[in-house]
């Protein structure tokens, strides 16, 4: 009996080593979107009087949809709480376009995002030091007080997992200039 459940033991060792040595074989390749993808630490600006004005912080997340193409991608955005399948570029690390309204999934809400960009090391995370990918981009929505029309700009850093970096957001972007 004990030869017998040793050699079951054997067996079953052996096949999960084969099974972990033939996963080995095959491409791990990431999605069709890796460069633009993430969870974004942003700080939220508007367009007032021809200035940018500080006005909130918060996550964002950008991550490829089901059909995994180089050309749409998901943002959801943790300041309205919207989601949007927006156009990109993924070669070039870009995406939204000027004047297009997409859709949100979440309130029905009409948002344009423009201008999007990734930059790869573009930024030094705020307590750690470390470099890591910066996100900019423009963004309209269209049940913002038509009184009013903010242009927001979104500005941030990759998440980076470190404990310090948490829930740290910057404050010292250079700001671009308001057309």
């Amino acid at each position: 009996k004990k030869t017998d459940n040793m050699k079951k033991l054997f067996i079953l060792f052996a096949a999960a080593l084969i099974a972990c040595t033939s996963c080995s074989k095959f491409p791990h390749e990431g999605t069709a979107t890796e460069s633009l993808a993430g969870t974004w630490m942003c700080t939220v600006y508007y367009e007032d009087g021809g200035e940018w004005v500080y006005y909130y912080e918060a996550d964002f997340s950008t991550f490829n949809t089901a059909a995994n193409l180089p050309t749409e991608m998901w943002v959801q955005d943790g300041f309205w709480s919207v989601q949007c399948k927006v156009d990109c570029d993924a070669s070039k690390a870009t995406f939204g376009t000027p004047g297009k309204v997409y859709d949100d999934i979440v309130y029905g809400a009409g948002v344009k995002i423009f201008n999007g960009k990734v930059t790869p090391d573009g930024t030094f995370a705020p307590v750690s030091g470390g470099k890591c990918d910066k996100i900019e981009m423009y963004v309209q929505y269209n049940d913002d007080d038509p009184e009013y029309g903010y242009t927001y700009y979104i500005v941030g850093y990759r998440y980076t997992g470190y404990p310090e970096d948490d829930g740290v957001y910057k404050d010292d972007w250079d700001l671009p200039a308001i057309n």
